[in-house]
């Protein structure tokens, strides 16, 4: 029933009244001004009194019942539209929800492949760059050899053959990232490998920065120096980014084949993946810096302090390893990084 046809009854109510109120006037003037002839119209009909009662008390049971099951089906029509809008809501907070994970997905995979055109893009560049370094190295040491050591000359040449050799060990970082060297992967314990960087982090780490690692016994199949390098990149970024005090949460546990939490990653093996979360309690990082943190060469950081190369080879190593590496961030909450890496079983 709609809004229109409702309002359109509203004078139901007083027209029954109207017709109630006119009834009634009717039997007052009948019964003021001649009583006694109604009178013996009801000695007249008493023979048919009980008919009368039956007729009007099956009447009334009629109506009573047929105002109950009308009152019934009011009750389940109503259950059954509040069992639809539920399931109205239900259905479409599934949509909804399954529209938010395809537009992360589509966002993880635009991300993807930009930063895999620019490994590409750097990793050629490198190499051209990479060439060109070798040919400065070369003619630089032979020019060193015709002029004599404790010349100025000597000392400058020096100095030249340093900075390309600088400039050769950042190609090498460009090369990790654009996945153009081949490392050697092995089965290593991750746990192990964990407590050995952390031993070699923690004389550089402020004795004011608290670590707390929870390890878990996992196999993985992969490089350690690598995995090495992994870590020692996010926790010094944890460090900058706690000021040198603060508290960091290293935690692995165990995400059997098939869990859901797998399922967001498009790219997962059906197989048992080690979950390394690494929390920290820093200033955190807005949207936008979140969205380009794993860009080669973007850095938060001030000029001279970072190459902006670090976390898009951590990127590039966990990637090699069939991983996926995600980030959780908020302005003065800290930053989560959430590390997956296949387990390896013989």
């Amino acid at each position: 029933m709609t809004l229109t046809t409702i309002t359109q009854k509203l004078w139901l109510p007083y027209l029954v009244a109207g017709l109630g109120i006119l009834v009634s006037l009717i039997l007052w003037l009948i019964f003021w001004h001649d009583l006694q002839a109604y009178l013996d119209l009801l000695l007249a009909v008493k023979l048919y009194l009980p008919w009368l009662a039956l007729f009007f008390g099956l009447s009334f049971s009629f109506l009573i019942a047929a105002l109950i099951r009308m009152t019934q089906l009011a009750r389940l029509r109503t259950f059954i539209l509040n069992q639809t809008n539920e399931d109205l809501k239900k259905e479409i907070n599934e949509r909804i929800s399954a529209e938010e994970t395809k537009q992360k997905l589509e966002v993880a995979l635009l991300q993807g492949q930009k930063l895999q055109a620019m490994g590409t893009l750097a990793g050629g560049i490198a190499h051209d760059f990479n060439n060109i370094l070798y040919a400065i190295i070369g003619y630089t040491e032979m020019a060193r050899e015709d002029v004599a050591k404790d010349t100025l000359v000597h000392k400058n040449l020096g100095k030249v053959i340093d900075a390309a050799h600088r400039g050769q060990e950042l190609v090498s970082r460009i090369l990790a990232f654009s996945r153009r060297q081949h490392h050697q992967f092995d089965p290593i314990n991750l746990r192990t490998t964990t407590e050995a960087a952390l031993s070699l982090l923690r004389p550089t780490i402020p004795a004011s920065v608290i670590i707390n690692f929870t390890p878990t016994d996992v196999t993985i199949l992969g490089n350690q120096t690598q995995i090495h390098q992994v870590l020692v990149n996010i926790i010094n970024n944890a460090v900058d980014a706690m000021d040198g005090e603060g508290t960091i949460n290293i935690q692995m546990s165990h995400i059997p084949a098939g869990d859901a939490f797998l399922k967001q990653f498009p790219d997962i093996l059906p197989q048992n993946y080690c979950k390394i979360e690494i929390s920290d309690t820093g200033h955190g990082m807005d949207q936008h810096t979140i969205e380009r943190i794993f860009e080669p060469f973007f850095t938060t950081k001030e000029v001279g302090k970072g190459t902006g190369l670090g976390l898009s080879i951590v990127h590039s190593i966990i990637k090699e390893h069939q991983g996926e590496i995600t980030v959780t961030s908020q302005l003065g909450h800290g930053t989560t990084f959430m590390i997956l890496l296949p387990e390896f079983t013989v």
